[in-house]
Formats: C-alpha cells, sequence, structure tokens
C-alpha cells in the first residue's frame, strides 16, 4: 500500500512542482484500442492419483478490444502539463471505469513547435466489474506511463496519437467453481495483469 501512495503522490508532486507560466486549460476526447492480459489458474476438487502430483492447469488470456476516454487539465507551459482522463473498456471477461491522473513532459520537434514528443507517468483508480455473478465488482489502484507524439493544429486545437501502459492490481484468489449439481469442483484464481492502451485525441484549448 505505501508504494501505491508513493507513486500517486510522486505523480501529484511532479505535476504541482512544474514550473508555472500562462496556463492554457484544455478539454479533449479519444478513442483507440486496448489489451487487457490476464492470467489464471484452476485446481480440482478431487485430484487423479493416477497423473500424480497436482493438476493445476494455467491459463493466459489477452482481450482487444476499443476502449473510449474523456479528459480535461491545463498545460502549465510549453513544456509541462497534468491532466485527468476517465476512460471506459469492455471486453468479454469484464468492464473496466477507469479515472487516472497523469503529467507529461513535452519536447518540441522543429523550429515552430508544432509537433511535440511526450512522456510522461500515470496514476490512478480503475473499476472493474467482471462479467459473471459469482465476483464482485472492485475498485483497484492502477499506475503506469505513456509517450506519443501532440501536434498542434492551430491555438485552439491540437491532436495526439498515445501509447499507454497500465500495470494493474486486481486479482480473484481461490474461487471455488460449482458443478451443475452444487458442488464443487474446484477452486480457480484469476487476475488482471496488465493493460495497454493505443489511442487517438482531440484536445481543445480555452
Amino acid at each position: 500500500m505505501k508504494t501505491k501512495a508513493l507513486i500517486l503522490a510522486s505523480v501529484m508532486a511532479t505535476a504541482i512542482s512544474a514550473p508555472t507560466m500562462a496556463a492554457d486549460w484544455f478539454i479533449g476526447g479519444g478513442v483507440g484500442a486496448q489489451q487487457n492480459t490476464y492470467k489464471g489458474s484452476y485446481v480440482p476438487e478431487i485430484q487423479n492419483p493416477i497423473a500424480g502430483g497436482p493438476q493445476t492447469a494455467h491459463v493466459k488470456e489477452t482481450e482487444n478490444n476499443a476502449v473510449y476516454e474523456l479528459r480535461a487539465g491545463v498545460y502549465l507551459n510549453d513544456a509541462n502539463r497534468v491532466y485527468g482522463t476517465y476512460s471506459y473498456n469492455s471486453d468479454d471477461f469484464s468492464k473496466q471505469q477507469s479515472f487516472l491522473m497523469s503529467y507529461d513532459y513535452l519536447v518540441g520537434l522543429g523550429d515552430s513547435n508544432k509537433l511535440n514528443w511526450f512522456i510522461g507517468a500515470t496514476a490512478g483508480v480503475n473499476h472493474i466489474s467482471p462479467d459473471t455473478s459469482a465476483v464482485d465488482s472492485d475498485n483497484r489502484f492502477v499506475w503506469g506511463g505513456q509517450t506519443g507524439l501532440m501536434y498542434k493544429i492551430n491555438d485552439n486545437l491540437s491532436t495526439e496519437i498515445g501509447y499507454r501502459y497500465l500495470k494493474q492490481d486486481y486479482d480473484v484468489n481461490n474461487q471455488p467453481v460449482p458443478t451443475p449439481y452444487n458442488a464443487v469442483a474446484g477452486t480457480e484464481t484469476a487476475s488482471l495483469n496488465d493493460s495497454q492502451q493505443l489511442y487517438l485525441s482531440v484536445d481543445y484549448r480555452f
């Protein structure tokens, strides 16, 4: 828990300590693709003595689906920005709603400063709703980073393409698996290991 709090505090402290000049607020939205990596295992209640040893089955699955986001924030100056993002993603295993706080450092490419490379850090909360009534929805801490290219169309409009990696913290352990006769067939564990996003967004400055 201390590590999670430290990551979130570091993102916020970096944003607050960035040098400020004429701040430009912005709002925007984006769409893209999100890949979620799930891992799990299954241990049958009754072991097969002929097979020998624990018959634990392991599985790793990746899901690719659309992600939608809304965001708002401020450019502290030409090189620093901080913003909050709400994103929604749904796949065959779960629905996710993320509330993220991000900081980016921008580097101008060329004399006009219209094209910028950015890199930054993100931390926040992910609300996960599994696609099964056997597991409850839950809020979990997520953290990671992002990078990409931002192009300034004019004084008010900009667009960017970015990549974000989020380390997830969602685990379901020793969940009983019933048979059609309400007997326990075994137990399973499942986890959402990480998520990767590739997105395109448009922002309006004011």
